[in-house]
């Protein structure tokens, strides 16, 4: 019977058995794990059987060919030793190659391994140059029927790859072959441990299009434009087939990130209607290819990835099938799984091996190791995890339009109720409690008059009673409009009246602030939970939020941001941050800014947690919110990103990192890098208020871009159009900077009750409704958008919208101010911008002109924080230009050049020998005057006990950046907390001699007096 079986090698194994010169021993496994006992006797002879009736388990080479030799496989018994699958890299029996017997002189191709421990397994072991996955599960099949009594089935055909391919007839040509697609865990250095990584996850119960699902993942991943390879089965063209050899071709899909799993599936499924694999055949030289030269080939392939992360593909995602675990059931032995181990390849940096069962679905990934990838495939198992094992991919129910935000949380507390929505220092709410809470406050709305389409607004902080309210809102067919309490009371009631509110939401510590100017609801005596189903019919036009921004007249415009606005977003997010269950997305945000809505929403569509930061931005909470919070996900200026970067803080878990709301340099973005690591993704994003949160993306993948003066903005979100516009009204050609009009569903509802504006801002450009942003950007050779300046005087202060103009019409509304003029500089040493005030005092001003402090106390009772100018400089009368308008050139010219770059700043001192130095009596203020000197660039000697540190020249991140550096070379470790709670109180007044009071008594452990 062996002498009568030969089959010629194909030109799959031909590569095959180049590939095992490598990447030895170029092994596929299937798993059997199962209750009861096995006798290895018993195997044997249940192996040498089937073995028989399945002649390409007993394969010798013989020239051209394989044949069928009289040897059967071995089965190889392990006691006391189970297969562990949180350590498959290093489990020594699916890494070891195949036992060779001590009487055979080379090793047979297939065994089988019986380990003992419980669980009992049984390993069934292959070199793929002899059979193919599906093969090699229908012998074992027939090793467990012959178990169980019953005559092996058998797969005695010797018919080929190539023979049934020709038979068929090949439609069409093959894909072209090149190196240019990425990995989606990247390329890293070689580390210790050898050069693959194994993975597994069994998720519980079954699931649809697994591929696909896969597959939109790994292209998400990978940032650019992805090829799959999808090995396909050729004996679904002939069902009677019966036949272990290589049988399996290659459908290859190319992907871009954005593609819906969806997408992806109908693509497959077209290409297998098509009999797209059988293409690959199409090539009559592949049989000719000698194996030492297709060796060396394979082995250069391998190189090239690991040392440039160019591949062929950027995974192989292999389905074995469905299998039905009675098959592999035996007398005494009843299986609970099966698993498929994919063979190490040098022609891919990952694949992934998929067996389905009655009871879950075995995912096994051999991968490509290097420096950062163990982490960053960890990661992507999460998402694929949490896309498989639910209903929906990535971990949520499929937003398809008309959709509404209000769906996104319904659909969560529906598939995740026990997942946690919101987490903070009050506490964690689940998707569940969230939904209950939600629905209480929409019932209590709707009772005090609240209907659809109408606004209601919110003063709260970062609370999860503040998340209820806002997601209350939305559940009640309102809009909420945020409100942040640390603003000045005269803008907040100034807000409100400008919005027309029927109703203010409010923390109970807040309500004094609104409560003569509206009528309040105060959070915390709302009902937590709700029995009636809040059904307001919200429309995906609806307006969902209204954020206020900085106005040029003086006058701050609410913008009406829309449901399927918000909707666009999300659907552009998950792909643009990785997205999952695991998401969690630190909320340190201003209430009242558009930044905030996007924390909240966010992680939402994914069924993640947002996680509630409390307090100020100083070093502790950053160090807690990369820490111990375990915030993995993150949205940063460029500027707060700098202050970060001059932290001693070590990131802990952290995913994904979006930057934007300014310009971000080359530089930044390469010590951003540098700081988070070459696991983090990294997202340079781009959107104004009205165009709903981020509408342009780009995934910095390292590579630079041709042309770039800074990081690119990116690409559009799918439905986003951008058109970029001379003065004229007329398109510029690629490379020449336009101004910016973006057009799609997120484009904003426009401004609440100024219709004037709304018609001046939005407008129609080709037929088209469009935002004009007044952002000059140009486009690149490779298509994404570069943010080049500004049309106007607008600005970004940390991530904040300002229109100087604004602050000038509050500081001409000083009785002791008779002209002012506001402009931008911007710091280098920073990246960031600041503000300069120029004031001509009024003839009655008290001694000729207002004091600084006044001003800033006039400011901080109007205006936010970080609209008040960093200086204040008087002068007789205001530069013109010939026009006549106030001449801001000339005024910039007044500024002088950037300062000198300051000394390095000392090491830290140990937290050990800080309090004894004061307590010797160790001269505070000239320590802290140091610091002042190197943070705010002057001479220590002319600063004064009453110096105020924003008169200077400070901000809000360059306080930021001073108490860190107090507390680390002074105070010390012991008393940190309670100097920055002592300072926290002096926002607005943070002289010198009071930072050197909060030292004293950190630093005592005393209480200030």
């Amino acid at each position: 019977m062996s002498s009568a079986f030969r089959r010629r090698i194909s030109p799959t194994e031909r590569m095959y058995l180049s590939a095992r010169e490598v990447c030895p021993p170029f092994l596929i496994q299937v798993v059997v794990e199962g209750s009861g006992t096995l006798d290895a006797r018993r195997l044997q002879h249940a192996v040498d059987l089937a073995a028989r009736a399945h002649p390409g388990a007993r394969l010798v080479r013989s020239g051209k060919d394989w044949v069928a030799g009289a040897v059967t496989p071995r089965v190889r018994t392990v006691a006391h030793t189970p297969l562990d699958y949180d350590h498959l890299t290093e489990d020594p029996v699916v890494n070891s190659p195949i036992a060779r017997p001590d009487y055979l002189s080379d090793a047979p191709h297939c065994e089988v391994v019986l380990l003992t421990a419980d669980p009992v397994t049984v390993i069934f072991r292959a070199f793929h140059g002899v059979m193919d996955a599906k093969g090699l599960q229908m012998w074992a099949a027939d090793v467990f029927a012959v178990l169980r009594g019953e005559t092996p089935a058998g797969a005695p055909d010797a018919t080929t790859d190539l023979e049934l391919a020709q038979r068929l007839g090949i439609p069409g040509r093959p894909t072209p072959m090149r190196m240019r697609f990425r990995s989606p865990v990247g390329h890293g250095a070689p580390v210790a441990g050898g050069p693959f990584l194994l993975r597994h996850r069994n998720l519980p119960g079954t699931g649809t299009a697994i591929v696909a699902r896969i597959g939109e993942i790994v292209t998400a991943a990978t940032g650019s434009q992805a090829r799959l390879m999808v090995p396909v089965d050729l004996r679904r063209h002939d069902p009677e087939l019966a036949s272990t050899a290589n049988l399996t071709l290659p459908l290859f899909l190319d992907t871009s990130p954005g593609e819906g799993w969806r997408e992806i599936n109908g693509r497959m499924l077209a290409g297998l209607m098509r009999r797209d694999e059988l293409n690959q055949m199409k090539n009559p030289g592949l049989e000719q290819i000698p194996v030492p030269v297709a060796t060396r080939v394979i082995r250069g392939i391998e190189a090239i990835g690991r040392r440039t992360g160019r591949n062929l593909c950027s995974a192989i995602i292999s389905h074995a099938g469905k299998v039905a675990l009675n098959d592999f059931a035996g007398p005494d032995f009843t299986p609970t799984g099966v698993v498929a181990i994919p063979a190490h390849t040098g022609l891919a940096p990952i694949s992934f091996a998929i067996v389905e069962s009655e009871q879950s679905i075995g995912i096994t990934v051999s991968c490509r190791s290097g420096r950062g990838i163990a982490e960053r495939l960890e990661r992507l198992l999460d998402e694929i995890a949490d896309a498989v094992a639910e209903p929906n991919p990535a971990g949520s129910q499929e937003i398809t339009s008309p959709a509404t935000v209000v769906e996104v949380l319904r659909q969560q507390v529906a598939a995740r109720p026990a997942a946690i929505a919101v987490a903070g220092p009050d506490g964690e709410l689940t998707y569940a409690q969230l939904g209950e809470r939600a629905a209480a406050v929409a019932a209590v709305l709707r009772d005090n008059g609240v209907r659809r389409g109408d606004v209601v607004a919110i003063l709260a902080g970062r609370t999860s009673a503040a998340m209820a309210g806002q997601w209350g809102i939305l559940a009640a067919g309102a809009a909420f409009l945020p409100l942040d309490p640390k603003h000045p009371r005269e803008r907040i009631t100034q807000t409100l009246r400008d919005s027309g509110v029927g109703v203010c939401l409010v923390e109970r510590r807040h309500a004094d602030i609104v409560v003569d100017t509206v009528p309040v609801l105060v959070l915390e005596d709302l009902p937590e939970n709700c029995s009636d189903t809040i059904d307001a019919g919200v429309e995906p036009g609806d307006v969902a939020y209204v954020t206020y921004t900085s106005g040029s007249t003086g006058r701050p415009k609410g913008v009406r941001v829309t449901h399927d606005g918000v909707v666009h977003y999300l659907r552009a997010a998950r792909d643009w941050y990785r997205l999952t269950g695991q998401t969690r997305y630190a909320h340190y945000h201003t209430p009242a800014a558009d930044m905030a809505c996007m924390a909240m929403v966010t992680p939402a569509v994914a069924g993640g947690t947002v996680l509630l930061v409390p307090g100020e931005i100083n070093h502790l909470t950053l160090s807690r919110m990369l820490g111990s919070d375990g915030a993995n996900t993150m949205f940063l200026t460029p500027s707060l990103a700098e202050v970060l970067l001059r932290q001693d803080i070590r990131p802990e878990r952290v995913h994904t990192v979006a930057l934007g709301g300014e310009q971000l340099s080359l530089d930044l973005a390469r010590r951003v890098r540098e700081f988070f690591g070459p696991a983090v993704r990294l997202v340079n994003s781009y959107g104004p208020t009205e165009v709903s949160l981020v509408c342009v993306s780009q995934v910095l993948d390292g590579a630079p871009v041709a042309g770039a003066s800074s990081v690119p903005i990116g690409l559009p979100a799918p439905g986003t159009t951008v058109h970029l516009l001379d003065a004229a009204g007329h398109p510029v050609p690629d490379g020449e900077a336009g101004e910016l009009y973006l057009g799609g569903p997120q484009v904003a509802a426009g401004y609440l009750d100024r219709p004037e504006l709304t018609a001046e801002r939005f407008v129609t450009v080709h037929g088209e409704r469009t935002y004009r942003t007044g952002d000059l950007v140009r486009r690149l050779s490779d298509g994404t958008l570069e943010f080049v300046g500004r049309v106007d005087h607008q600005v970004k202060i940390r991530g904040n919208r300002v229109e100087p103009d604004e602050i000038r019409c509050v500081l001409e509304s000083h009785p002791e101010i008779a002209a002012a003029a506001v402009v931008s500089r911007r710091r280098e040493e920073h990246s960031d911008h600041v503000l300069d005030a120029f004031l001509v005092p009024a003839p009655t001003a008290t001694g000729g002109q207002p004091d600084d402090r006044a001003l800033r106390d006039f400011l901080a009772a109007r205006l936010p924080v970080y609209m008040i100018p960093s200086g204040f400089h008087r002068l007789a009368e205001l530069p013109l230009t010939s026009n006549g308008k106030t001449d801001r050139r000339a005024l910039a010219g007044l500024l002088g050049g950037p300062p000198a770059d300051s000394a390095d700043a000392p090491d830290p001192v140990p937290d050990n020998g800080i309090a004894a130095e004061v307590a010797d009596g160790l001269d505070i203020a000239s320590r802290v005057a140091e610091i002042w000197a190197r943070i705010l660039r002057c001479d220590s000697a002319d600063l004064t006990p009453d110096a105020d540190f924003f008169a200077l020249g400070g901000d809000s991140l360059a306080t930021v950046e001073m108490l860190a550096q107090v507390s680390r070379d002074i105070v010390g470790g012991a008393g940190e907390q309670a100097f920055v709670a002592q300072v926290e109180g002096l926002i607005h007044h943070l002289t010198l001699d009071r930072v050197c009071e909060a030292v004293t008594v950190a630093v005592s452990g005393g209480v200030r007096a």
